[in-house]
């Protein structure tokens, strides 16, 4: 589904990349199926991370 390329290089062109431990680990910035599935998976990521929070308090002032 998703392709990771690793190299202890750093790669030319890619779409995302991250260094671990002397290793690149990256995805190529040709590779359209790897990048949508990417990015699917970051926004579903951040909607799950940004879920309901408590309500805040509302600031009332008056105006006259």
């Amino acid at each position: 589904m998703i392709r990771i390329q690793s190299s202890s290089e750093k790669p030319g062109d890619a779409f995302i990349s991250v260094r671990y431990r002397n290793t690149y680990f990256w995805i190529d910035d040709r590779d359209l199926m790897s990048k949508t599935i990417f990015s699917f998976l970051l926004f579903i990521s951040t909607l799950i991370g940004t879920g309901e929070k408590g309500t805040t308090p509302i600031l009332t002032i008056p105006t006259g």
